[in-house]
């Protein structure tokens, strides 16, 4: 019973990584924790190891169906980098407080900023806050889709896009410090990624198949569950 769980925690996660172009891991990490008994330091590691591939699967879906404009993207991308090694770090030295910090800073962004500013500075720094979270598996991508669309304008399409390649090397950072602290369980990981991949694939295709606009209420209503989920959690 147990093993199927995890395979069904996997799939959902999956469906919602490649239909929203995150959130997976606001998903899989209390199912695996709830619903599959996985101690939270463990699902949490496990969490990040199994929404990177989707991510990869369903960023190239995203990148080859839709685009990207990267010079919007690279500063999301380059902050979720450093902000992955910072939340690997942190977590094994007992600095939760650090991930608090990242939060309000990331909440502290408001309109009306000076171009140069909003377009590289506070986009590098959402991306680094945000990364922090993501390296721990509690809900950075999440939040990181609601600073996008929210707070500086970023089309729906194209944040989903951004959001699933800034994963890949916040959680690759993130993964590191798992791995060497002996977190990941390759018995769990075999259980949830090969249904994640699956139910990622799909649903990446089936968003950029869709016109945006019937997404948009589904999608607005999955940020602000999100949002009351990460704020819970915090």
């Amino acid at each position: 019973m147990k093993k199927a769980r995890m395979g069904i925690s996997g799939a959902l996660a999956g469906a919602v990584n490649g239909l929203f172009g995150g959130g997976g891991g606001m998903v899989l990490a209390p199912l695996l924790e709830s619903w599959c008994r996985v101690e939270e330091k463990r699902a949490l590691a496990n969490c990040v190891a199994t929404i990177l591939p989707c991510c990869v699967l369903s960023g190239g879906v995203y990148l080859v169906r839709t685009g990207l404009d990267w010079g919007m993207a690279w500063p999301y991308l380059a902050g979720g980098l450093a902000g992955g090694f910072v939340g690997g770090e942190a977590l094994y030295q007992g600095a939760r407080r650090v991930a608090a910090a990242s939060v309000c800073g990331v909440s502290g962004i408001r309109r009306g900023a000076v171009s140069a500013v909003k377009d590289i500075v506070l986009p590098l720094l959402a991306g680094m806050g945000c990364g922090v979270l993501s390296a721990w598996g509690v809900g950075g991508g999440t939040l990181l889709l609601l600073v996008m669309t929210l707070f500086f304008g970023v089309d729906q399409a194209a944040a989903q896009g951004v959001n699933l390649l800034y994963f890949l090397p916040t959680a690759a950072m993130g993964l590191i410090w798992h791995r060497q602290n002996g977190l990941l369980d390759k018995a769990l990981l075999r259980r949830t990624v090969p249904w994640a991949l699956v139910t990622a694939a799909a649903a990446s295709w089936a968003a950029t198949a869709l016109d945006v606009t019937l997404l948009r209420r589904p999608f607005g209503i999955f940020l602000l569950i999100a949002a009351a989920v990460t704020l819970r959690r915090k």
